[in-house]
């Protein structure tokens, strides 16, 4: 189970034990998350990846078929989700620095810039 805030009021979770299913022993105390069990399945499976590829965004791009604005683009938000931050529609400098560098064309850039005005 992949939960972090309380269905109810939205707060967040406090873990109070631990169990292991093999020795039958639990350990009971306060346990603090570490902000990735707010990332979804896919995400988690986006994180491992990008491991195993040691952060090769291009890599990346290989092995799941997508194209690099997009590998970029997930992995924002991700960055976003575990570290709490609100995504800035108006900051394009990371566009525009991956423009620069030729790993993105005009037209990516323009996609990329379009998606983020929407959110």
């Amino acid at each position: 189970m992949n939960i972090s805030s309380c269905p109810i009021c939205k707060q967040n979770l406090v873990i109070k034990e631990y169990y292991c299913g093999t020795c039958k022993v639990s350990f009971c105390g306060e346990f603090t998350n570490s902000g990735l069990e707010e990332l979804t399945t896919e995400q988690m499976d986006f994180v491992k990846l990008f491991l195993i590829a040691q952060g090769n965004i291009k890599e990346m791009e290989k092995r799941l078929g997508i194209s690099y604005p997009t590998v970029k683009n997930r992995l924002g938000e991700i960055i976003r989700k575990i570290s709490k931050q609100e995504s800035s529609p108006t900051d394009y400098a990371d566009i525009f620095n991956d423009l620069e560098e030729g790993f993105i064309n005009v037209e990516e850039a323009l996609g990329m810039i379009d998606t983020r005005r929407k959110k």
